[in-house]
């Protein structure tokens, strides 16, 4: 990992004040094109448990939608299991947000860490996972954490964190020389 020392022009900084920063970083559309595949893919995950478990495709994202949508904290799972229009909305627009957000951020932050974006994917998802199921889900949408079959979340988890860090690694760094 290269790095180079960033002065800016009427200052005189020592060494310790000298901004140390990637000499080639990823393109922010790497991270937010990688984030709406990792998402898709992961919702693919995510349905496919629905279907395999006779709940439905649509149970992922209805509960992703009770975040905002709260009548549906108290919706039976048979209901919760049907299409809704307005939940598919939500839950779709809450997933791919927080999605290409999260890719955002991991394209950012890749060039500053060590290792290969291959590692740091395999640490990210369970992070994710981890913070997710045990952190914001008991405070944010207490039903999807009460109904979400923790084994597929993981994966799915996993399998976005290395979707993403594949696609974002594949794209070409940019020089960061004279962006300011």
């Amino acid at each position: 990992m290269q790095y180079e020392a960033v002065e800016y022009p009427g200052e005189q900084p020592n060494e310790r004040q000298r901004n140390v920063v990637p000499a080639e970083v990823y393109p922010y559309r790497a991270g937010l094109v990688g984030g709406i595949i990792a998402g898709a893919i992961m919702a693919l995950v995510m349905a496919e448990w629905g279907a395999l478990t006779g709940r439905g495709v649509w149970l992922p994202v209805n509960l992703i939608a009770a975040t905002v949508l709260r009548d549906l904290q108290v919706a039976p799972v048979e209901t919760l299991a049907q299409f809704m229009l307005a939940a598919a909305i939500v839950g779709t627009l809450i997933h791919f947000g927080l999605s290409i957000g999260l890719g955002f951020l991991f394209a950012l932050l890749l060039p500053t860490l060590p290792g290969s974006a291959f590692f740091w994917a395999l640490i990210i998802g369970p992070i994710l996972w981890f913070t997710a199921q045990y952190l914001a889900l008991p405070l944010v949408n207490p039903r999807m954490e009460a109904l979400v079959h923790y084994p597929s979340f993981a994966v799915a988890h996993v399998v976005y964190s290395l979707v993403l860090g594949f696609w974002v690694s594949r794209t070409p760094k940019v020089s960061v020389q004279g962006v300011r």
